[in-house]
């Protein structure tokens, strides 16, 4: 189980990703962050003018990327320079993890105060100080194995992040080594609302504040993470927003696309606290659309996929970053 899982890993994630043409100017490392745990290292982009900064976002990059990658295919440095707002990369060690995954499915980098949790969480307290930014204005986003650790981050720290995004990824708790790993990407892991909340609740039982709002973006032909991971963040994050996950909004053909489909879970008072976008013909990809126009940026890669819909972009606007 464990090779088959190795195996699926490899084959999934180190397929010639292409290498990001992006300037060394573009990132800063942020070499100094406290304690690092998770021997974890972290780059960032800010804008030219860094005192009108709105925002920081948290990118977690995927299997067999590093931060140059996804940031240069999802596009996030251009949105932050034309909206005003800083992006932070974390990046994985090959010590950690020969996939360059990062360790969603190992308990002690997916607690509080642990591994490589605490290490994200050091450079985001870090740098947001830095850029005074306070957790108001502090944003989750990841692809695979960087959204399972969007989740794991929401989770560990809910009082640091007011929103997340999690792209083609799996709930919190869903696995605790490489074969319940390997389960879960195949959509074996199910649980009720009420089991997956209280995973994360577990972790901090004294906790009365409120969780971060969630956006969750996976392609219904994935076929490494199973969809099904989907429609179980959905039952996550309900549970915990208290959301009405019996009547969802439903948005086909979402912006006059034909492959996206919205579903928008609410309050009491109509307002989204969490939305699912299923992105026909993605497979396991970021969802991009190259061009120059307001939705529209991303790279084409190994694991970025044009199918005309900017999922950077809709992040962006769902967490107040950019206009709808």
């Amino acid at each position: 189980m464990r090779l088959s899982f190795l195996m699926l890993l490899l084959t999934a994630t180190l397929a010639t990703c292409q290498t990001a043409d992006i300037r060394e100017s573009e990132l800063q490392e942020l070499a100094e962050f406290g304690d690092n745990p998770g021997q974890l290292r972290a780059w960032f982009y800010q804008p030219e003018q860094p005192e009108a900064l709105n925002g920081l976002v948290v990118v977690l990059h995927g299997c067999g990327q590093t931060a140059a990658d996804i940031a240069e295919q999802s596009g996030w440095n251009r949105l932050a320079a034309q909206h005003g707002f800083a992006v932070l990369y974390p990046e994985q060690q090959p010590g950690n993890n020969m996939q360059n995954c990062f360790n969603w499915f190992i308990p002690d980098d997916i607690q509080r105060g642990s591994g490589e949790a605490a290490s994200v969480q050091h450079m985001v307290q870090t740098l947001a100080q830095k850029l005074g930014l306070g957790p108001e204005q502090t944003y989750l986003s990841g692809l695979s194995a960087g959204g399972a650790m969007v989740a794991v981050l929401m989770a560990s720290y809910p009082e640091a992040y007011t929103a997340g995004a999690i792209h083609s990824g799996v709930p919190y708790g869903a696995a605790s080594d490489l074969a319940a790993g390997l389960k879960t990407m195949q959509g074996n892991t199910v649980k009720s609302p009420e089991e997956w909340g209280a995973l994360v609740t577990a972790q901090h039982a004294d906790y009365g504040g409120p969780y971060p709002r969630l956006a969750i973006f996976h392609g219904p032909d994935d076929p490494i993470v199973s969809p099904i991971n989907a429609t179980e963040l959905v039952k996550q994050w309900g549970a915990l927003l208290q959301a009405d996950l019996a009547q969802p909004q439903e948005e086909a053909g979402f912006q006059d696309n034909e492959r996206v489909t919205r579903l928008s879970y609410t309050d009491a008072a109509g307002n989204p606290l969490l939305l699912k976008y299923d992105i026909d013909g993605l497979g396991h990809a970021w969802a991009v659309d190259p061009g120059t126009e307001a939705q529209q940026g991303g790279t084409v890669a190994t694991f970025a996929k044009d199918v005309d819909f900017f999922a950077t972009y809709w992040m962006a606007q769902f967490f107040g970053l950019a206009n709808p």
